[in-house]
């Protein structure tokens, strides 16, 4: 009945001052309570021994003030839970959230967006009830009774040792099944998170399953995991009943018991009218705290559950670690020199690796090109640059230094990327352009747009920049969000460049309008140009060709062609032609 998960109780932080605050809430309630049922034994005394009616209207001013006074107490306690729940939160998925950013496109890789969601919302919000909740009531229900005993003691000792047994029985009966019901608990909220993350694949996947008429066969693997998750929560519930049983078979059992001997030893003589009423109000009362805390003891249970997943989170140690004391002034307005010197990396240990021993030297204000089949490793060395990644051999340096030594906010303030596949967020056109400048205002938007040849069209919207793109800017054609990605780069003035296959999935007529926008991005600044479309890459300043993580060929256009090597049939094999 009573868990304390010491890393939950750390986690309350700021809260715990407000947790506090309920628990003498709860305190107060249960004194209210108790102070009733002695007016109450009070008056029924009088009643049974001929007392005046009249002498009984005072009492029945306090028990209504009492219940009055309840009430406020209630209304507090409710507030303050809402308090404590916003509090908590609030700050643990900011702490979340931070800890999501720090480990990275890595972690993010390699885990199931229901997880990460599963854990963000679900898991959080069940800390609620244990924090917000529980807590404070194993605090009421702690103290309360203890006192409630000592007086029953004080009445009579074999009644003070029937309350205590059956107060043991009600506290410590439900440890018998706490391992069974941590275990089923875990296993719901493992339920849980994979039918969340099979539903929201279906949802991203619908128009995929709709265009292969495989909506059955996804529906069938999710009434799969429906199917687990609805046992899983049965058979949590039915352990967590067993608790409640128990409860409720001890409280109710010691009252009767209490009540049973008091009435013996009000016949044989040794208790009085009033005392025997006394134990009939107060046994109820010892264990009024108790069956409050069976209220949110499945849900607090189920919060100390929930936290494996919080913590399973938090514990996860970041790939990308920064410097102690990082360099933090940035070169912005330089045209910086990168040098891959050596670099080995693969993404697992016993991986093959996707770059082996590259070495490549980028240039200041120069446009370098990597070229090559797909998996060869174009776009790993464009995210250790980003330093998304570390490699296990080698370095990438900056202006002579490792990027190790930069903060990752320095870093990355100084690079601008426009993707393959361009993210916009939901929200306005303005708001996606000002992940590049948050600050900036709308001539800068406008002229960003010009520059990479969106204004028109977003002008041309219902709303112009303040109109909606949708989930993932779907709402936009592949050109119109490249363009956007474009504009924004621009907005962000970066000094270092990064084109990871930047035209790849638009037609050759917006192809022409891109290329025209990505020429004047690239101008005067530091240029890595990943690409697959050899026919964008030919005024590059220097070309390298990768092939199994190692580079194989450098030099410009027309050297490579002129060698006849791998990038001269790459180029011949997309024009249809031969050697």
């Amino acid at each position: 009945m009573i868990v304390i998960h010491r890393r939950l109780h750390e986690l309350a932080g700021e809260s715990r001052g407000l947790i506090l605050l309920r628990a003498i809430v709860g305190l107060g309630i249960t004194g209210t309570y108790v102070a009733q049922a002695l007016l109450t034994a009070r008056i029924l005394g009088g009643l049974f021994t001929g007392a005046e009616w009249h002498a009984f209207v005072p009492l029945l001013g306090w028990v209504m003030s009492l219940i009055a006074c309840r009430a406020g107490f209630l209304w507090l306690s409710e507030v303050s839970t809402i308090r404590i729940a916003s509090v908590l939160k609030h700050s643990l998925r900011r702490r979340l959230y931070a800890h999501l950013l720090a480990l990275g496109p890595g972690y993010a890789s390699r885990t199931r967006t229901g997880t990460v969601q599963t854990i963000l919302v679900d898991n959080v919000e069940a800390l609620e009830v244990y924090l917000g909740k529980y807590i404070p009531q194993v605090l009421v229900a702690l103290i309360a009774p203890m006192l409630l005993l000592i007086f029953m003691f004080r009445i009579h000792m074999v009644i003070g040792a029937i309350t205590v047994v059956a107060f043991l029985i009600v506290i410590f009966g439900p440890k018998l099944w706490e391992d069974q019901l941590a275990e089923r608990g875990l296993k719901q909220w493992n339920a849980w998170r994979s039918f969340k993350s099979q539903l929201l694949d279906s949802m991203q996947g619908m128009t995929t399953l709709k265009a292969f008429n495989a909506s059955e066969q996804q529906g069938n693997a999710l009434q799969q995991e429906a199917d687990r998750l609805c046992n899983a929560v049965i058979a949590e519930n039915t352990t967590s009943l067993i608790s409640t049983g128990i409860l409720g078979f001890g409280w109710t059992t010691g009252v009767a018991l209490s009540i049973g001997v008091g009435a013996l030893l009000f016949a044989v003589g040794q208790l009085d009218m009033m005392t025997l009423f006394i134990v009939l109000m107060l046994s109820r009362e010892c264990f009024r705290p108790l069956v409050e805390l069976s209220k949110a003891w499945h849900l607090g249970f189920t919060g100390i559950t929930a936290a494996n997943n919080v913590f399973q989170l938090l514990d996860t140690e970041p790939e990308i670690v920064e410097n102690p004391t990082p360099i933090v002034a940035s070169p912005r307005r330089t045209q910086p020199r990168v040098v891959f010197q050596d670099v080995t990396f693969a993404y697992q240990q016993s991986a093959r690796p996707a770059l082996q021993h590259l070495s490549l030297t980028m240039e200041p204000g120069q446009t370098v090109a990597l070229v090559g089949r797909s998996g060869a490793g174009k776009s790993t060395a464009a995210a250790l640059l980003l330093r998304f990644f570390d490699p296990q051999q080698g370095r990438v340096s900056l202006n002579g230094r490792d990027i190790r030594d930069y903060s990752l906010t320095t870093l990355r303030s100084m690079m601008a990327i426009v993707a393959q596949d361009t993210y916009l967020f939901y929200g306005s056109v303005a708001d996606n352009l000002r992940l590049g400048k948050p600050d900036a205002t709308l001539e800068q938007l406008v002229a960003a747009a010009q520059a990479a040849n969106i204004h028109e069209f977003i002008a041309a919207l219902p709303e112009g920049y303040e109109t909606v793109v949708g989930e993932r800017g779907l709402r936009l054609s592949g050109g119109e969000r490249q363009r956007i990605a474009i504009a924004r780069a621009i907005l962000k003035d970066a000094p270092i460049l990064v084109l990871d296959e930047a035209t790849a999935s638009v037609d050759a007529a917006n192809e022409a309008t891109i290329q025209e926008a990505i020429g004047r991005l690239a101008a005067h600044r530091t240029t890595l140009v990943i690409a697959h479309r050899l026919s964008t890459v030919v005024q590059a300043d220097h070309i390298a060709v990768i092939d199994d993580g190692q580079v194989v060929e450098q030099g410009d256009h027309h050297a490579l062609m002129n060698y006849r090597g791998v990038y001269a049939r790459l180029v011949l094999a997309q024009q249809g032609g031969a050697l």
